[in-house]
């Protein structure tokens, strides 16, 4: 056996010295710092890279609603959905279709008993105070002199008027009817509307559209189909405030009594407030107006909470976009949005607490549906509408635009111009007060075609005698007793509000 030499045994026990093998390390030595360098390299481009953020749902606007909903904001999705149209007060169809805020649903047809009422808190008055409306109001009282037409109706350019004082006596009455175009036959068919209403008065204290569970007992024609007790109780308690019959004072106390307590009884308590929808947003605006006018007039102080809560409710409700629609959570309708708005002025004549933002944000709803700058008003997109047009002026006029106002004056004519429709007779409510309230030419050519025509239109004798129907796609589903109240709110337009450009009535709020 022939032993290695030294050099074989080195290198079997070595085999990296092998030039081979030496060449292979030098090379692997050589490209482990240039790999290091692109790994750096690589880390420094990563790290600079923009990033896109991660893909979660924020709604694009903020919830007005005193406290969030139940489900998780990453939970809610908006469905575009076109929901069913109630049968009721003035219907429209949709234009497009709005999304629905889902979550909203359950609340809006199942509300649980015995929910947490949320308010906003108003300081309880002291004794011998009065709402700001009744406390502007006190110089008007029975026991004081009636200040003449003359005085009340000084004509000015910014909005100071729209209070109650010319309601509260019938001195009052007499005096503005006969200054601003009433008549006595004007204000004998508003009495004789005022008994029709109270001949069909329910045993529950409340009205229906329908007119069943009244003495009626069918001899009416025309009884409307929609359900809401609520609308129809608060149009019949309206047309009583109007004349200044309350449950204090006139001869309908205990008529107009029994009607604020069954509206009352219909408060379904809910987290947002004193619900009285009864499946229309329509019905939830009339009864707040009714409840708030009633407390203004009389400052009784259990008509406070039911008026402040219901005015909570239209304040959560609101839609977003500022608009208010036929069930909560829906963007908005002009027509819908009118009495709501109608309804907060009254509860700001009456001293209740409403958030500074909710008006501002109804009126900028009111410039996405206005055209000619705010002249003219479409339902639920811009546009030029007899009925919207009416209601989006009459709030305008409310929200302070000064009588000078070019697009007042331009759509002031335009109504004119269309006149007052006995065939719609809620367009015809809307127009007649925005036309009452801007005076002038118009006003008396407007009250000229009307006043007479309308006197003549209510039934004269049999048991419908006092009251109205007419042919109105508008009003067709709340029949005889829509149309009876509404007219005879027309007719008391005269003494109804203060012209909103006349007599300092109220504290100019909006």
């Amino acid at each position: 056996m022939v032993r290695p030499t030294s050099r074989d045994a080195t290198s079997r026990r070595q085999p990296w010295l092998d030039p081979a093998t030496r060449r292979t390390a030098l090379a692997t030595l050589i490209t482990i710092p240039a790999n290091l360098l692109l790994l750096i390299v690589l880390a420094s481009l990563w790290h600079h890279m923009p990033v896109a953020p991660a893909k979660t749902f924020e709604p694009n606007f903020e919830s007005s609603f005193h406290e969030p909903y139940e489900t998780p904001v990453e939970e809610m999705t908006l469905a575009f959905t076109t929901p069913e149209t109630p049968i009721g007060l003035p219907l429209e169809p949709d234009v497009q279709a709005f999304p629905t805020l889902l979550p909203d649903a359950a609340e809006i047809f199942a509300v649980t008993p015995g929910d947490p009422v949320v308010t906003l808190e108003i300081p309880a008055l002291p004794p011998g105070d009065k709402p700001a409306a009744v406390a502007s109001q006190s110089s008007h009282s029975p026991q004081s002199t009636v200040p003449s037409a003359a005085q009340m109706l000084t004509a000015t350019d910014l909005k100071v008027g729209g209070g109650y004082e010319g309601r509260l006596t019938a001195a009052a009455r007499d005096r503005l009817a006969g200054a601003r175009g009433g008549s006595p036959a004007s204000e004998r068919a508003v009495q004789l509307g005022l008994a029709w209403l109270a001949a069909h008065q329910r045993s529950d204290g409340g009205w229906s559209f329908d007119l069943k569970g009244t003495p009626c007992a069918g001899q009416c024609s025309h009884a409307g189909t929609h359900q809401s007790t609520t609308a129809a109780t608060a149009l019949a308690l309206l047309a009583y405030l109007g004349a200044g019959q309350t449950h204090r004072s006139g001869e309908y106390q205990t008529v107009v009594d029994r009607g604020l307590e069954y509206l009352c009884s219909r408060i379904v308590p809910s987290s947002r407030g004193a619900d009285l929808q009864e499946g229309t947003m329509y019905a939830q605006g009339l009864a707040t107006l009714a409840l708030c006018e009633a407390y203004a007039l009389t400052s009784d102080r259990e008509l406070q909470k039911p008026a402040q809560q219901a005015i909570d409710f239209i304040v959560n409700v609101q839609h977003p976009l500022g608009g208010w629609r036929y069930f909560p959570g829906q963007p908005g309708d002009t027509t819908v949005l009118g009495w709501q708005l109608m309804a907060l002025q009254s509860g700001k004549l009456a001293g209740l607490q409403i958030p500074e933002y909710t008006v501002p944000r109804a009126h900028e709803f009111l410039d996405r549906v206005q055209g000619e700058q705010g002249a003219t008003y479409g339902y639920q997109t811009s546009g030029d509408q007899a009925t919207p047009s009416a209601v989006g002026l009459l709030c305008r006029m409310y929200h302070g635009w000064p009588r000078s106002d070019e697009r007042l004056k331009l759509g002031i004519e335009r109504l004119a111009a269309r006149g007052p429709d006995l065939h719609d007779l809620y367009f015809t409510y809307y127009a007649t007060q925005a036309l009452h309230h801007f005076d002038g030419p118009q006003w008396e050519a407007w009250n000229k075609r009307l006043r007479d025509r309308l006197v003549a239109l209510q039934v004269k004798e049999g048991h419908e005698a006092g009251s109205w129907y007419t042919p109105d796609y508008h009003t067709v589903s709340g029949g005889r007793l829509c149309d009876t109240a509404l007219a005879v709110m027309i007719l008391e337009v005269y003494y109804r509000h203060m012209p909103l450009y006349g007599y300092r009535g109220i504290e100019d709020f909006w």
